[in-house]
């Protein structure tokens, strides 16, 4: 790949534009592998972003001497403005239909992500919360790597005996309110026990919208699981939505190494695929139950979710909450889940800790009062012991790349 590279001097540095979004979690772990890679760097890039949503324009950069891009293209228009000006360029996902049709494009390294591993983890995240039917909805408008998803996720049902209908996209001219109201619609002639995988953190939002609408409970009536991992979009919504993470830091560190060689005269045309891989699914409310279990049983594992969080919280809450004896539900849940209220409680407060040492930067003693332990100091023993690695330690080995 020969670009049209501005001479790099001693002392100078190079200038790289990014036409990312910063609008979504995604684009902006992505921002952040870029930045981290660029500060091991002893001669410093100078970037060019506009903060804004999916669909970046290209800019005009003229005496800016830009060096290289990494870009989201949305548009024919754009990919073709940015291939005239025959810079390094690494690509991210999603092409639309149409622009993956540009046979330049497919020159260029680009970031996608693993559609096959994040149906895996998402059939089996909804398969084992009980659900025996089973949805997908796309986004909200046409990307590859939506219809990636529909496919595998189609087979990946099919080849475990069930059907799949699939919800499309946004209809051109529809406004959200119509757009919501038939996708409520829609999902309440579709069977109980339903689990839906929804392509993308915002169409998980929708619908849970669209369930409230049509008077569906989540997780009751149907459970929604969606991918990227938001956590602002995730938990504006009620129920809080489950989520499944995506390495997208990673990827934008592989993206900045693999651009620092174009930029420096690596001529390899060899097309690089680098992958933002799934990590693990950010359990809330939306699957926090089980269809499979007894009324009682699932009414206390939701109770636990929406309460793990407070340090004063009790297994004696639970069952007066459900209004039974402590030992009655001990036994009705130790039958149906296999471990005992106490058990379900510390896995629950422990499965957030990993995802807040994954997802923040927050102290031991901030993740631990976050998932609901009193002690930091028995938080970090409990950990150890149950994961051979303290707290800090797992949050380095999650984000080593």
């Amino acid at each position: 790949m020969k670009g049209k590279i501005a001479q790099i001097k001693k002392g100078d540095h190079y200038r790289v534009a990014l036409l990312i979004e910063t609008s979504h979690e995604f684009g902006r772990e992505v921002l952040r592998g870029i930045r981290d890679y660029e500060k091991t760097l002893d001669n410093h890039w100078a970037f060019y972003l506009n903060p804004d949503g999916m669909r970046q324009a290209v800019p005009e950069i003229g005496s800016w001497h830009c060096t290289g891009v990494i870009a989201r293209l949305y548009g024919g228009a754009a990919a073709h403005a940015l291939l005239a000006k025959g810079l390094p360029l690494v690509v991210l996902d999603p092409f639309t239909a149409h622009l993956a049709k540009l046979d330049e494009l497919t020159r260029f390294p680009y970031i996608t992500t693993d559609a096959e591993a994040i149906v895996e983890m998402a059939f089996s995240h909804l398969h084992a919360c009980g659900c025996r039917s089973f949805a997908f909805v796309h986004s909200m408008v046409d990307t590859v790597w939506s219809a990636a998803r529909e496919r595998a996720f189609l087979r990946r049902v099919e080849q475990a005996g069930y059907a799949c209908p699939v919800y499309g996209t946004q209809s051109p001219g529809m406004s959200w309110e119509a757009d919501i109201r038939r996708l409520g619609k829609w999902i309440k002639s579709l069977p109980r026990g339903l689990g839906i995988f929804a392509a993308m953190d915002q169409r998980g939002r929708n619908v849970i919208e669209a369930c409230r609408e049509v008077g569906l409970k989540i997780p009751d009536d149907v459970m929604v699981l969606s991918v990227d991992n938001d956590p602002l979009l995730c938990e504006l919504c009620e129920p809080s939505l489950s989520s499944i993470a995506l390495d997208a830091y990673r990827a934008g560190y592989k993206a900045a190494q693999v651009l620092h060689g174009l930029m420096a005269g690596q001529s390899d045309t060899t097309p690089i695929q680098i992958l933002a891989d799934p990590t693990h699914v950010s359990r809330r409310q939306s699957t926090a139950s089980g269809f499979d279990q007894d009324s009682v049983v699932a009414r206390a594992r939701r109770y636990i979710y929406d309460r793990f969080s407070d340090r004063t919280f009790q297994v004696s809450d639970i069952a007066r909450h459900c209004d039974v004896s402590r030992r009655l539900l001990e036994t009705r849940f130790a039958q149906a889940v296999g471990r005992t209220l106490l058990q379900e409680l510390t896995e629950v407060r422990m499965e957030r800790a990993r995802t807040l040492l994954r997802d923040t930067d927050g102290t031991v003693t901030e993740v631990a009062a976050a998932s609901g332990f009193t002690d930091p100091n028995y938080f970090t023993k409990a950990f150890r012991h149950r994961h051979n690695v303290a707290p800090l330690k797992y949050r380095a080995e999650a984000h080593t790349i």
